[in-house]
């Protein structure tokens, strides 16, 4: 795996460094979300109740700061903004050695987990801002493999530490986190030359309107905003909708293996690991599937018909015996990791085309609100009415996947006709209405 890894990896310093930057992370957040809910009910004393409860406040405060950060990352440069939440983080993280009440743990749990909302969108736009499109998709797969890596990487380590059930071991989570993004800030400093929010989005669409397949992100205007298109809003729901794929994997499906079929429960360990070697194989070769945005568009098409293969390849399985319910739930798992990997990459190349440079922050910021969606209703869903209601709910969640792939290339499709026309308007309106016009986005 780690030959495959290193012969996948980018080739320029700027790339190594934030993939670097990004293994490092994962590697704490492995470490940190191995043991965190240990850590809130046996280290801190909480109830599952007030966990819930704190978690589900803090992803709604997440997701509502996500899109002002983007909107401040477009001005002060994505160089900055990263190593400012990152500094965040390593402080936020380490407040929790004092958290011993509830109240304390809100206040703590809102902090990280705005920072850890804000954080994903901004980097993109860094990578968006520093390299040209073939590049750009290159560094976001492989930077998912090596996340992954790292993600299972800190797990394993976090399990000596939770061998101790201990408050003091649990506190040694949490700065584990809180020292890997020093690393990340530090390694987010090393890489100069875009502190300009303005100058490196200029220089981004310079470079955008050399590449064929970045015209579009060439003909886009500066001063639109996300929340007025739209195809937009509706492209990053149904981007959400897609991503239901991790709440299956993560909470659906040892649920029904567990619950519902006559599989081993040691095969939920089987799908995970299965899952995350294949991700960590081919996550950068799946981006060659989606490196224009006609690819993209088919992409995300084709990734809601295979994660309704696996839906219905799931949901069959709680009906036979436990041969065949095995062979059922592995073939749906590698579905599902098929499935998953194509939508990430096609996610990928679509936010990138439909963002424009000087706003690519904010509207990266404001896609990811989908995803932030799928936090919040996701588990409800999936454990409620997906696996409330059986094989019938898993062939639900099939056309719900299959439809929101063909509606997302609608979507995309809409919002490239919306910029056209703009685009097309503009040309044509009098030299000194467009100097009047604005040439900064307005903040939120």
């Amino acid at each position: 795996m780690i030959a495959k890894l290193r012969a996948a990896a980018p080739s320029c310093g700027p790339a190594r460094t934030l993939v670097l930057s990004g293994f490092s992370g994962s590697i704490g957040t492995g470490l940190f979300l191995a043991g965190s809910m240990l850590f809130f009910t046996r280290g801190v004393g909480l109830s599952p109740f007030q966990v819930s409860l704190g978690l589900a406040l803090a992803a709604v405060l997440g997701m509502i700061a996500s899109v002002p950060v983007g909107s401040l990352a477009d001005r002060v440069g994505p160089r900055r903004a990263l190593i400012a939440l990152h500094i965040w983080r390593v402080v936020a993280y380490s407040l929790y050695v004092t958290v011993h009440s509830f109240a304390a743990f809100l206040v703590v749990v809102c902090a990280t987990t705005m920072a850890d909302k804000a954080s994903p969108s901004v980097n993109q736009a860094m990578v968006g801002t520093l390299f040209d499109q073939q590049e750009r998709l290159r560094t976001m797969g492989f930077l998912r493999a090596v996340q992954n890596v790292g993600l299972s990487l800190g797990a394993l380590i976090a399990a000596f530490a939770l061998s101790w059930d201990s408050r003091s071991a649990y506190d040694t989570l949490a700065l584990g986190n809180a020292a890997s993004y020093v690393v990340m800030a530090f390694l987010i400093w090393r890489i100069r030359g875009i502190d300009s929010g303005r100058a490196a989005s200029a220089k981004a669409a310079v470079s955008a309107k050399t590449t064929e397949n970045y015209a579009v992100e060439a003909a886009q205007p500066t001063a639109a905003n996300p929340f007025k298109e739209l195809p937009f809003l509706a492209l990053s729901g149904l981007n959400g909708v897609l991503a239901l794929h991790d709440t299956v994997l993560f909470v659906g499906l040892p649920l029904w293996i567990a619950q519902f079929t006559r599989a081993p429960v040691s095969l939920v360990s089987v799908a995970l690991i299965l899952n995350t070697v294949i991700t960590a194989l081919s996550q950068t070769w799946w981006t060659k599937l989606a490196d224009t945005m006609a690819k993209a568009v088919r992409g995300m098409v084709i990734a809601g018909l295979v994660l309704a293969l696996a839906a219905m390849s799931v949901g069959p399985a709680a009906d036979v015996g436990t041969g065949t319910a095995c062979v059922l739930l592995l073939f749906g798992v590698l579905l599902l990791t098929v499935g998953e990997n194509l939508h990430a990459a096609s996610a990928w190349a679509i936010s990138f085309e439909l963002s424009p440079a000087a706003s690519r922050a904010r509207y990266l910021s404001v896609f990811g609100l989908g995803q932030s969606t799928r936090d919040l209703v996701g588990p409800a869903l999936i454990t409620t009415v997906v696996i409330g209601m059986g094989t019938w709910g898993w062939i639900g969640l099939a056309a719900l996947f299959a439809l929101a792939g063909a509606a997302s290339r609608r979507a995309a499709l809409s919002v490239e006709r919306l910029r056209q026309m703009r685009s097309a308007q503009t040309a044509m309106d009098p030299p000194a209405e467009r100097m009047q016009s604005p040439a900064a986005p307005s903040p939120l």
